[in-house]
C-alpha cells in the first residue's frame, strides 16, 4: 500500500526543496539572450494597474491533482491546498481513499513538511533556504505562484511588494502580451501578462538557477473572476526538467475553513540532509 510513499513525499518536498536540490551550475544562456534583446527594445516604467488580481481572504482548493514528472516517468496523487491570505498555506497529499500521507505548512516565518506514514517531520525558516540557495525565498513567493499573482521576489511583505509593482518592473509590449522584467543583485524576474491583465507565466533565474511557472485552463470562479485551474512549475536540472503540475479541480473563495496545524509530539524531527535522502 505504501510502496510509493517516497514519491508522495517528493511531490511535496519538491515544492520546498526544488529551490535548493535542483540547483544547477549550467549557464542559462536563454536568460542572457533575453536580457540582451531587451536592452535593444524600448522600455518604459510600468504605469498604473498591470494585473487583474483575485480578491480573497481564504482560498480552498479542496480537490487538487499533483503530477510530478522526471525524465521519462511521472506520478500523480490527489490532495488539497488551503490558503489564508498573507498568513498560512496548508498542502495535503491524500493518495488513497482520502488518507493523508503527507502535509506541508508554510507561514510567514517557517515551513514544515510532515511525513505521517513514518511519523517524522522537517521544519525550518526561510532564512535557512536563503542561506542554502543564495536567493531570497519567502512565503509571499509561494502564495503568489499558487494564486496567479505578481510579486517582488526579495520582499516578503505582500502588501508592500504589491505597492512596489508599479515601479519594480520594466515593461515591453509583445503583441497582446506584456513582458515585465526586473533584476536585482544578479537575480532576474520575468512575467508575461495577458490582454486581460492576468499573469500567464513567470520566471526567476540567475546564471546557475531557474524556476519557471505557467498558468493554463483559465475559467470563471463562483465570484466571476477568471482564474487558472492548472499551474505548471518547472526547474531545469542540467539536461533534465523536473516538473510539478497542480490541477485545481475544485476552488472555493472566502469560505470558513479550518487552518489549525500542529505536529504530533511523538513525531521525530529530521535534518535537511535526511530530508533530501528521503527524496532521492
Amino acid at each position: 500500500m505504501w510502496n510509493n510513499r517516497k514519491k508522495w513525499i517528493y511531490c511535496l518536498g519538491i515544492f520546498f526543496a526544488f529551490f535548493v536540490s535542483c540547483k544547477t551550475q549550467k549557464e542559462l544562456k536563454t536568460g542572457k539572450q533575453t536580457q540582451k534583446q531587451t536592452e535593444t527594445q524600448k522600455q518604459t516604467q510600468t504605469k498604473g494597474s498591470i494585473q487583474n488580481v483575485l480578491e480573497y481572504s481564504t482560498l480552498n482548493i479542496s480537490k487538487a491533482t499533483f503530477t510530478l514528472a522526471q525524465k521519462q516517468s511521472s506520478f500523480s496523487t490527489n490532495g488539497s491546498i488551503r490558503i489564508k491570505k498573507d498568513s498560512i498555506i496548508i498542502i495535503s497529499f491524500q493518495p488513497l481513499l482520502g488518507i493523508e500521507a503527507v502535509r506541508a505548512c508554510l507561514t510567514q516565518n517557517t515551513f514544515t513538511l510532515v511525513d505521517r506514514i513514518n511519523r517524522r517531520y522537517f521544519s525550518s525558516d526561510f532564512a535557512f533556504l536563503k542561506k542554502q540557495l543564495g536567493v531570497e525565498i519567502n512565503y509571499n513567493i509561494f502564495q503568489s505562484i499558487l494564486t496567479n499573482s505578481l510579486f517582488v521576489y526579495d520582499n516578503p511583505d505582500a502588501a508592500l511588494a504589491a505597492a512596489l509593482l508599479a515601479t519594480a518592473f520594466k515593461e515591453v509590449r509583445m503583441g497582446d502580451l506584456l513582458l515585465l522584467q526586473a533584476g536585482k543583485k544578479g537575480i532576474n524576474q520575468e512575467f508575461t501578462v495577458g490582454d486581460k491583465q492576468q499573469v500567464q507565466s513567470g520566471r526567476l533565474f540567475d546564471e546557475s538557477y531557474s524556476l519557471e511557472w505557467n498558468y493554463l485552463r483559465f475559467s470563471p470562479l463562483e465570484n466571476g473572476h477568471v482564474f487558472p485551474h492548472l499551474v505548471k512549475i518547472t526547474v531545469p536540472d542540467g539536461k533534465k526538467r523536473n516538473q510539478l503540475d497542480i490541477l485545481y479541480n475544485k476552488i472555493e473563495v472566502n469560505k470558513n475553513i479550518n487552518f489549525q496545524f500542529s505536529v504530533p509530539s511523538a513525531y521525530t524531527k529530521v535534518s535537511w540532509d535526511e530530508l533530501l535522502k528521503i527524496l532521492q
